[in-house]
């Protein structure tokens, strides 16, 4: 059986089957990821993306060692078996859908992670931080009435904690704040980390309010991610008593962002509280 399958060549004509098959196989799985996007359930979405992606990515791996195993079995050279490569083709085409279905699916992002807050007012709260971050061998290196910001070399690598409190967070107080205090600080960072290899900046973001707003829940659910710079956002409440960290979608998490959420929930003291709603 496995020299019959061996001795069936990929033929000029099988060969544009396949690139038929290949592109009508993307087309669907597209439609699919649309027809997809229309339900709420987040979970189940995540969990095809997930089966979709592993099984292409094993049945790619798979009909390479195959074509490998035949090939050297039966001397061929030089020529590409049908078998194999419509095996590869269909495996691409699974591992793309989980591609369309995480780009296009609309999978919401998870909610925040919801922790008790002990403090009462800023004041009492930026106190306690401000100890908590220097034990992590922070040092502050800007410091104004409702901003402080904080900063750590590690291997080459910025890390920057921002301290910041408004009544209310909207996103031209965002755009002053980023703009005006924290470019002018992370401007040589910032151009190093653009111009230089292996060079990565981390920023968490701690945002006190006393109201919580649409612009301050989407900034907190948001995470702004580039290859090498990672932002992680926290939100404080004064008014619901509540500190928020912001979560990925599970399976997906980047090991940038776990090292950065571990380490500003020990910096506030969450880990193995039991303190989290």
């Amino acid at each position: 059986m496995l020299y019959k399958i061996s001795k069936i060549i990929l033929s000029s004509y099988s060969d544009k089957l396949l690139v038929l098959l290949f592109i009508l196989g993307l087309l669907l799985a597209y439609i699919i990821s649309k027809f997809v996007s229309k339900s709420n359930n987040s979970f189940c979405k995540i969990l095809f993306t997930k089966i979709f992606l592993l099984l292409g990515i094993f049945i790619c791996l798979f009909s390479g060692i195959l074509d490998i195993y035949i090939k050297n079995i039966y001397n061929i050279k030089g020529e590409e078996l049908l078998i194999t490569t419509t095996a590869f083709i269909c495996g691409m085409i699974l591992a793309m859908q989980g591609v369309f279905l995480f780009i296009f699916g609309n999978i919401k992002s998870p909610k925040p992670d919801k922790y008790l807050l002990k403090q009462d007012n800023y004041l009492d709260f930026s106190n306690y931080l401000n100890k908590r971050i220097l034990l992590n061998e922070y040092q502050e290196i800007y410091r104004e009435e409702n901003l402080k910001i904080y900063k750590k070399v590690i291997k080459k690598n910025k890390h920057y904690i921002i301290d910041f409190k408004t009544e209310e967070f909207t996103e031209n107080i965002y755009n002053d704040l980023y703009d005006n205090k924290m470019v002018p600080i992370m401007e040589k960072d910032l151009k190093e980390m653009q111009n230089r290899m292996y060079r990565s900046l981390y920023v968490t973001y701690i945002i006190s309010v006393d109201r919580i707003t649409s612009y301050f829940n989407s900034f907190i659910e948001g995470l702004d991610q580039d290859i090498r710079y990672f932002s992680l956002p926290v939100g404080i409440s004064f008014g619901g008593k509540k500190i928020y960290i912001a979560s990925e979608i599970e399976g997906f998490e980047m090991m940038e962002l776990k090292r950065m959420k571990k380490e500003i929930k020990k910096i506030l003291e969450l880990e193995n509280k039991g303190n989290k709603r």
